[in-house]
């Protein structure tokens, strides 16, 4: 209970991208979304960047540790965007491993860290980040 309660962010990101990551996909119209090339890179490019973001952002303010620190742990969205992978191979017959798509999710937890470099200090952010706040964001 105590993870959830610190990490719930992380872990409702989490439990969002294993489902569309095992989630069969192909009833979707994809005519459109194939006028946009390497789409489902884009979305896991997102997906990763989100999860880390926030993932790195609830550390800092649980723990006020340092940015250096809160690198240490980029290991375990690394580390879960494989185990997705993997999990895609193994479990699913509709869907399968790709490089380029660990490729995108490691690019999208490296920029993650450079904006949380970037916005570790700024107070909308770290207000946003506090949610549900005890106190509003902008007075009347």
């Amino acid at each position: 209970m105590y993870y959830f309660k610190k990490y719930h962010k992380t872990l409702s990101i989490i439990l969002i991208i294993t489902i569309l990551s095992l989630m069969n996909l192909s009833s979707f119209d994809t005519d459109r979304i194939k006028l946009i090339p390497h789409f489902d890179k884009i979305v896991h490019f997102l997906m990763y960047f989100t999860l880390s973001f926030v993932f790195m952002f609830e550390y800092y303010i649980h723990h006020h540790k340092t940015i250096k620190t809160i690198s240490k742990i980029l290991v375990l969205p690394l580390f879960y965007g494989a185990l997705m992978e993997f999990m895609q191979y193994l479990l699913t017959s509709y869907r399968g491993a790709d490089w380029k798509d660990m490729i995108a999710n490691t690019m999208g937890i490296v920029i993650a860290y450079f904006a949380v470099r970037l916005l570790r200090n700024n107070t909308f952010v770290k207000k946003w980040m506090l949610f549900p706040l005890k106190q509003p964001l902008f007075k009347a």
